[in-house]
């Protein structure tokens, strides 16, 4: 790798990761960022160094999530230069703090079902081909499967199989992937929704597909799951609240545990099955969820519903 730029060295590094399985999307955006930093702050950089990695790493002071994520990409990028006898900096463990996780916000059944109905009114645009379909799917498959953001956003139409009842979920966090088994009534109306959006799209890859057939970006579905949230609560813009897209993969958790509550199930038996279809690696991930129910365990039993009920009644599909 010696003489070679630090761009050029990212670029092995990246195609390095990707061919032991490992998507590298997100790593491969924040070391070419890296890399354009550089470039336009000391080009004569050759290799990671103090300076210029502190440099890099002030822009995300206010942003903890992102700066996160860049120091630990940073420091995978180092290990990999200095395991080949480029000597590069390696941010010292401790140089900062994870950050706090953002407080789940807790759907009722009210606001769970004035959302949909939100969703359900949105108009064709012209201008964004296809958005009216997309939306009410993608956030429904989060509803009801509790998948990550990414997963439902990146989901590949090879890779929705919806006559047998599933979707394969590939290396979504990793090299690991899983298969994901869906209601028969979800079946059904992403069976619709996949017709429908057909007619706009014919040999579209995406599920979920942007103008140019590829997945939207995660700033546009948490900007769109607002733009319907306030539609629905106008009175809560400006409230000081928190919530997330992501909050629907919190709320699918919380549901099924209390649903296992009241049909008198054993937890501890149905976490490893929930461990499973989450994609979680580590079962103390999963447990995670569960300081939190007790907490709110009286306020939420009565309010979550079986996620059928939140799919419209089928029709043939066709456009009016």
């Amino acid at each position: 790798m010696r003489g070679k730029s630090l761009p050029e060295m990212i670029d092995q590094f990246v195609s390095y990761k990707k061919a032991n399985g490992y998507q590298y999307q997100t790593g491969a955006y924040y070391l070419k960022k890296y890399a354009r930093f550089v470039i336009e702050t000391a080009p004569e950089t050759v290799a990671p160094d103090k300076a210029s990695v502190e440099g890099f790493l002030e822009k995300f002071r206010d942003t903890p999530g992102s700066l996160y994520n860049a120091v630990a990409f940073l420091r995978e990028f180092s290990r990999y230069l200095t395991a080949r006898g480029i000597p590069a900096y390696l941010i010292p463990s401790g140089r900062l703090r994870l950050p706090t996780p953002v407080q789940p916000y807790f759907f009722t059944e009210g606001e769970i079902t004035a959302f949909f109905r939100e969703c359900d009114r949105i108009k064709a645009d012209p201008h964004l081909k296809g958005r009216h379909l997309v939306l009410p799917a993608v956030f429904r498959l989060l509803y009801c499967c509790g998948l990550r953001c990414k997963e439902a956003r990146t989901l590949a139409r090879r890779n929705v199989h919806l006559d047998e009842g599933y979707l394969d979920i590939i290396q979504s966090k990793g090299p690991k992937s899983r298969r994901v088994h869906i209601s028969k009534e979800l079946a059904e109306y992403l069976t619709v929704y996949d017709r429908r959006i057909s007619l706009l799209f014919p040999d579209r890859a995406a599920f979920f597909p942007n103008r140019k057939d590829l997945p939207y970006g995660a700033s546009w579905l948490q900007q769109n799951f607002l733009r319907v949230w306030y539609a629905a609560f106008p009175e809560k813009r400006g409230s000081g609240i928190s919530i997330r897209a992501y909050d629907l993969r919190h709320h699918f958790v919380y549901a099924n545990m209390n649903r296992w509550l009241r049909e008198g199930k054993d937890v501890n038996v149905m976490l490893p099955y929930l461990m499973r279809y989450m994609g979680h690696s580590d079962v103390k991930n999963t447990l995670y969820y569960f300081h939190l129910v007790p907490d709110i365990y009286g306020g939420i039993l009565d309010r979550s519903r079986h996620s059928e009920e939140l799919i419209p009644e089928v029709d043939d599909g066709r456009e009016k």
